[in-house]
């Protein structure tokens, strides 16, 4: 078994012209890192399983379901299933975290 690095693996643009790097995607669970640029966001949008935002570098906001909080390294967020969602890096600092979602986006 090898273990992935983050820092050693390709960025592909999802969606949103986010650079998304795909570390786990099966049923149980799909788990992304998501890299904002400064100033950069993923609009309102909800999926229909929880995801988990965990924050590895940079600062930005959250929003979930209405309510907005500022996030910074090692925080840790849950989204519950249908409930409308947001990300935005600060306008000086880029924001790269953890978007884990479960079940996963093959089930």
């Amino acid at each position: 078994m090898k273990p992935l690095n983050i820092k050693e693996m390709t960025a592909v643009l999802n969606k949103y012209n986010v650079q998304a790097k795909t570390l786990v995607n099966h049923d149980n669970a799909t788990i992304k890192n998501l890299y904002l640029n400064p100033g950069q966001a993923i609009p309102d949008h909800k999926v229909p399983m929880d995801v988990t935002f965990f924050i590895l570098e940079g600062t930005g906001s959250i929003t979930i379901g209405g309510e907005t909080v500022h996030v910074k390294p090692y925080d840790c967020l849950l989204c519950p299933p249908h409930t409308v969602m947001s990300v935005k890096a600060d306008d000086k600092s880029h924001l790269s975290f953890l978007n884990i979602k479960t079940p996963g986006l093959k089930s």
